[in-house]
């Protein structure tokens, strides 16, 4: 598991993290900064740095783009996921209910009702709304 964190010329900071209980633990930490917090859950990328998961290859430059317009001072949590550990129904990400993820890409801003499931993710007009919209 590793983390790695980058920060943006808006002020957004991009994290990235493996494994459900590193994110769980990032997720919470990050509650108590009052910053807005949006989190893309994604298939893990290969040693050539392509995902198994197609929905995601498109979605990826959608949302890179639009961080773009994401609020200054907010952070951004890409989640990559295996996919014998997706592909497993008991997958804690499906049966978490802060996420309850059915769809990989899936984009949300975290303790909000505001996401973005499967297709959507590469809509690039649903995607910069999810960034600017206020809870």
């Amino acid at each position: 598991m590793r983390t790695s964190l980058v920060r943006f010329a808006r002020m957004v900071v991009k994290h990235k993290v493996t494994g459900y209980e590193e994110f769980t633990k990032l997720a919470e930490s990050l509650e108590s900064s009052g910053e807005p917090v949006h989190i893309l859950f994604t298939g893990s990328k290969d040693e050539n740095g392509e995902s198994w998961c197609p929905y995601c290859v498109k979605a990826a430059p959608v949302v890179t783009k639009a961080l773009d317009s994401a609020p200054e001072k907010s952070h951004f949590i890409t989640v990559e996921i295996e996919r014998p550990f997706w592909k497993d129904l008991n997958c804690p990400y499906r049966k978490d209910p802060r996420t309850h993820l059915v769809f990989l890409p899936t984009l949300l801003r975290w303790r909000s009702p505001q996401r973005l499931d499967g297709s959507q993710c590469a809509n690039a007009d649903l995607v910069d709304m999810l960034f600017q919209d206020e809870d």
